[in-house]
């Protein structure tokens, strides 16, 4: 169920719901408004609709089983474990020395110093034309002591694969850091490795980004967050137009968590939605 594609469309049609080829979407969130209803978004056009292969590599740490119950609510339930159109990688931060899957790479070598070459080495394989590649939490890498600069090049490096098999890249990140409102004063600190990281995704350009937060005045029963979306500027599609939607922060479209959806609606309009 794409319930995102009415509200935030890409440029191929009116009713795109995939970013366009060669592309990186950014998805920033709050911790109190999580971003999972738009990556299970995607995923759920990718595998459905567009028949895509889809490559999620979990720096959550969540697991397969989590999105096998949420995408078979949504309607499009996971292909077979043995299938090679879902593709999870789950990258372990364990030590060296304890035994790990091909599809477990480790993110330390055996002097305990950070690698993330092992994980863009599992990723490539699995490439094909028109693949979904995930980057899923990159937020907790910086948070186990990556510095941001080798996370950075990481993304770069998967990146320049994705491009070249006309594959989309999207990147997950936290965002606690950024002010809710204009006149907020807040500002992350000199050493605040997480918001160095999002600098610089942004920098990469080549596609867009989506912003998901909290509301300023906490959750109430009709609203949970609000979503902006901001094209990147560096990515032209083959119309001259950048190709994402263009929601600017300053009027958000807000969003609501229901058991089997989200419901999506301009700001102000509370349940006018319907």
């Amino acid at each position: 169920m794409t319930y995102l594609t009415p509200h935030l469309p890409f440029a191929a049609s009116s009713s795109s719901s995939l970013p366009p080829a060669s592309s990186h979407l950014i998805i920033s969130d709050t911790l109190a408004s999580p971003s999972h209803f738009a990556t299970y978004h995607l995923v759920s056009s990718a595998l459905g609709k567009e028949k895509r292969r889809v490559v999620w590599v979990d720096f959550r740490g969540e697991g397969r089983a989590s999105w096998e119950a949420v995408l078979k609510k949504l309607g499009t339930p996971l292909p077979p474990t043995a299938s090679k159109e879902f593709v999870h990688i789950a990258p372990s931060s364990l030590p060296h020395a304890v035994p790990t899957t091909q599809t477990s790479p480790k993110l330390f070598d055996e002097e305990s110093r950070p690698s993330l070459r092992p994980t863009c080495d599992a990723i490539i394989p699995n490439l094909k034309e028109g693949s979904l590649v995930i980057l899923d939490g990159l937020s907790e890498l910086v948070w186990m002591g990556i510095p941001s600069v080798e996370v950075g090049k990481f993304v770069r490096a998967v990146f320049a694969k994705v491009r070249n098999t006309q594959s989309i890249l999207v990147s997950t990140i936290h965002a606690d850091h950024l002010p809710l409102t204009s006149s907020s004063t807040s500002a992350p600190s000199a050493n605040d490795a997480n918001a160095d990281l999002l600098e610089r995704l942004l920098r990469i350009g080549q596609g867009g980004w989506w912003r998901i937060s909290h509301l300023p005045s906490g959750r109430s029963g009709d609203v949970m967050g609000e979503i902006s979306s901001h094209p990147l500027g560096t990515y032209v599609g083959q119309e001259g137009k950048s190709g994402f939607p263009s929601v600017p922060r300053s009027n958000p479209l807000q969003y609501r968590l229901e058991s089997s959806t989200v419901r999506v609606f301009p700001k102000g309009t509370g349940r006018g939605f319907l």
